[in-house]
């Protein structure tokens, strides 16, 4: 395992105490041993000189290695957040990273934890949804009424099973303006929801009577719309009926 940047920056600190001890001793040495004033002023001149460019170069190496050092071991740890801020639970951390830098192991460690739990919450908050959408559908299926989910555009997303039962042509994803029926009371039945979806009106127990007035169709909806109020489908129930003569 390589030294952490904490042990990296005190070795180096180390290592700058280190030379000017060692420049310290020197001019002890050379104060101690001098035997003339020209001699001794030319050699601290020497002594000085050399370790304070040793020195300064040193503390410029240690001041552009620090940050660049810093930046290389967590340049990994963030691209991993940032694909977890996009979404991304499934991002793997590499154990090469892993194993780099005891500074950023508890880190990334954390960010392992974090990803089972959202892993976890996102399968269970899948399977809640699942339930509920299965419990919707078996709900609108016992509906004696057909009923039908579209889209603002007219794309059918859901019908009962009362309405495949009239009309077994009608899928998902079928449109209902490209629809043609047989029976002009079909056709105007359709027409009216279709033309609720486009105005975006919500339809309450529209009356649709047959041409040959033995039939009528009862007519409710509802538009879904966004936040923004605008309206991106509806939800439509169609009931038929005798009309007593």
């Amino acid at each position: 395992m390589k030294r952490s940047l904490k042990s990296q920056y005190h070795l180096l600190i180390t290592v700058l105490l280190g030379m000017v001890l060692i420049e310290s001793v020197l001019l002890l040495f050379v104060i101690g041993s001098a035997k003339n004033l020209p001699g001794l002023v030319n050699d601290l001149n020497t002594i000085v000189i050399v370790f304070v460019f040793i020195i300064f170069v040193y503390a410029v190496v240690i001041y552009n290695y620090i940050p660049l050092r810093l930046k290389k071991s967590l340049g990994e740890v963030n691209s991993l957040i940032s694909e977890i801020s996009h979404g991304n639970y499934q991002v793997n951390i590499n154990p090469e990273l892993y194993n780099s830098d005891k500074d950023i192991q508890s880190l990334l460690h954390g960010i392992q934890k974090m990803l089972g739990v959202l892993q976890r919450f996102d399968q269970s908050k899948a399977d809640k949804i699942f339930e509920h959408h299965q419990r919707l559908q078996m709900l609108i299926n016992l509906l004696p009424q057909e009923a039908l989910i579209a889209l603002a555009n007219g794309e059918i997303k859901y019908c009962n099973d009362a309405l495949r039962r009239r009309f077994p042509t009608i899928t998902e994803n079928v449109n209902i303006n490209e629809l043609l029926f047989k029976s002009e009371f079909d056709q105007k039945v359709f027409n009216k929801i279709s033309e609720a979806l486009r105005y975006g009106d919500n339809l309450f127990n529209v009356k649709i009577p047959s041409l040959d007035h033995q039939q009528q169709a009862t007519v409710n909806g509802s538009i879904v719309r966004n936040r923004k109020g605008l309206a991106t489908g509806g939800v439509f129930l169609v009931s038929y009926s005798d009309i007593a003569k």
